[in-house]
């Protein structure tokens, strides 16, 4: 058992865990766990199924009356209704912002700016039919975020104010900002995808994906550790790396 496990069980705090990864909770052994087959970053399954996600916080809190222990491991026993593709499924806009050449600087940063602009719409809907929106981390307009993405592509990023922050974490928050507007506008016609096709067309399709796997390549070749980690961790999802066979 692990040392927090120990430490809730000494002070008689009852600790629930949904787990993604089973293998790790099978190591880090919490006295009552909840293995769910749903993609990382969805523990509770789709978004915007409060039904399906109350049958998830249902069965883990169920754990607790279980007499059974130290230890108790148990699978979830249906999948993420939304996991399944949707047929012929396409986002409610179509990029014709067209591909330039990464080289050439001010011609990328012209067509990410365009591409970014025809989505606005689509973004905007969405943010008023739901109420929400995950972007802010970067602490620049998604405009900001695409005009220090080019930049970066093109060797020429620009300064940041903040002098405790790495040039390479502001480029993943603009890399998180420049997704999550991406992946809303998808949703703006309240289609409900599946995540893989969702995200295999944002990065088969788009020029955003285009440039997040430029940078990332440019922060694996840094001599930084730190550049290196983010650039193999943070900007590329695996599965994405493994669908493209990027290197």
């Amino acid at each position: 058992m692990s040392a927090l496990a120990h430490y809730l069980e000494a002070e008689g705090v009852p600790a629930v865990a949904i787990s993604l990864i089973r293998l790790h909770t099978e190591k880090v052994r919490p006295p009552r766990a909840l293995w769910v087959p749903f993609e990382l970053g969805r523990p509770l399954g789709a978004p915007n199924d409060p039904t399906f996600q109350t049958r998830v916080i249902a069965a883990a809190l169920g754990l607790l009356e279980t007499a059974c222990g130290p230890v108790v491991l148990e699978d979830f026993p249906e999948d993420d209704p939304t996991a399944v593709d949707v047929p012929n499924w396409q986002p409610p806009f179509d990029l014709t912002a067209g591909m330039p050449d990464l080289a050439d600087g001010a011609a990328l940063d012209r067509a990410l700016r365009q591409e970014v602009l025809a989505i606005a719409p689509f973004h905007e809907r969405f943010v008023a039919s739901s109420g929400r929106t995950t972007i802010g981390l970067s602490g620049l307009t998604i405009d900001e975020c695409a005009a220090r993405l080019a930049a970066s592509v093109s060797g020429a990023p620009p300064a940041i104010n903040d002098p405790a922050v790495s040039p390479a974490q502001a480029l993943r928050w603009a890399v998180d900002d420049l997704k999550a507007y991406y992946l809303e506008a998808m949703s703006a016609d309240g289609a409900m995808p599946s995540s893989r096709q969702m995200q295999a067309w944002f990065w088969d399709r788009t020029l955003a994906a285009r440039v997040f796997i430029a940078l990332r390549r440019q922060l694996l070749a840094s001599e930084d550790k730190r550049s290196q980690a983010i650039g193999r961790m943070n900007l590329v999802p695996g599965a994405q790396v493994l669908r493209l066979r990027l290197q």
